[in-house]
């Protein structure tokens, strides 16, 4: 009789045996998380991988492998991992994600060092424009323990995942919904902030070498910019940022692709914000005095 969602036929299996029929549809290292995470409610509570292969003649319940083939299927559609599982690693840290946010990805925790090697006060401010998961708003005030943080994000779907992540990791970070800039209302006297942090959409759709099929299972609204090569939704930033006087801010601190940075620098330098530092995909900036 076939599985539920016709990925594995066999049924009362031990793990042993449901790994080894997954290994061959997936990777390995995707199925033993899969694994993991699907039997999570009959394994000790924080093993690893390890505890698995210790442990591999587990007779699977029928409710439990339905659950794991459910998850293979998934992932033989070519959900990312991600999803399937329900969290990322961050800069040593787990993040809750769903569809409604990215996907965490390593080269963007180069902002987070960026960061941490300026010379900041004591009790640095920062604030966040299009938080997502949250996962770098948070990062930065567990690395900076005396830091008030800020993020924003216009999605209040988003906003439930950065909040959820927020309480779970105890980030202290204060939550804003606005449209970039638009919607923000602060006190004058708290409109200073040290580092403005942004990981805005801008993937341009027309990038002859872009992975359309890759990216289809996460939220366009946070991926793509079709504007402007990718750069619409940061020139829409600096403008508020400086025709609004929403915000008075020492550094500026942006993820963009390499192909976009010369652009970007560019437009960054004529509202009056010098290039300090490029860390891959991170680009560091500081006002002009």
């Amino acid at each position: 009789m076939a599985g539920v969602y016709g990925i594995i036929a066999k049924r009362n299996m031990i793990i042993e045996k449901w790994l080894k029929l997954a290994k061959q549809k997936i990777s390995a290292l995707d199925a033993e998380l899969i694994a993991l995470v699907g039997l999570a409610e009959i394994l000790p509570v924080g093993v690893d991988r390890s505890y698995i292969f210790a442990h591999q003649d587990t007779e699977i319940s029928q409710k439990h492998q339905d659950m794991l083939d459910e998850m293979l299927a998934r992932r033989v559609r070519g959900e990312p991992l991600a999803y399937i599982l329900g969290f990322r690693e961050f800069y040593g840290r787990n993040f809750v994600v769903n569809k409604a946010v990215l996907i965490p990805r390593p080269e963007t925790e180069s902002l987070v060092e960026l960061a941490k090697g300026l010379d900041l006060p004591y009790r640095p401010r920062f604030v966040e424009v299009g938080t997502g998961s949250g996962c770098i708003a948070i990062t930065l005030a567990l690395e900076f323990p005396q830091a008030e943080v800020l993020a924003i994000d216009a999605y209040v779907k988003a906003l439930d995942v950065a909040a959820e992540n927020n309480l779970r990791l105890e980030g202290r970070v204060h939550l804003v919904q606005s449209n970039l800039l638009r919607d923000l209302s602060l006190p004058e006297d708290v409109r200073e902030f040290d580092v403005l942090v942004a990981n805005l959409p801008y993937v341009d759709p027309n990038w002859d070498w872009l992975d359309a099929d890759g990216l289809a299972f996460e939220p366009k609204t946070a991926l793509f910019a079709a504007k402007e090569h990718g750069l619409s939704f940061y020139k829409r930033l600096l403008r508020e940022l400086r025709n609004g006087h929403v915000l008075n801010v020492r550094y500026l601190i942006f993820e963009a692709d390499p192909c976009q940075h010369e652009e970007l620098v560019e437009f960054v330098g004529k509202k009056g914000y010098d290039l300090a530092r490029i860390d891959g995909y991170g680009l560091l900036f500081e006002k002009r005095k």
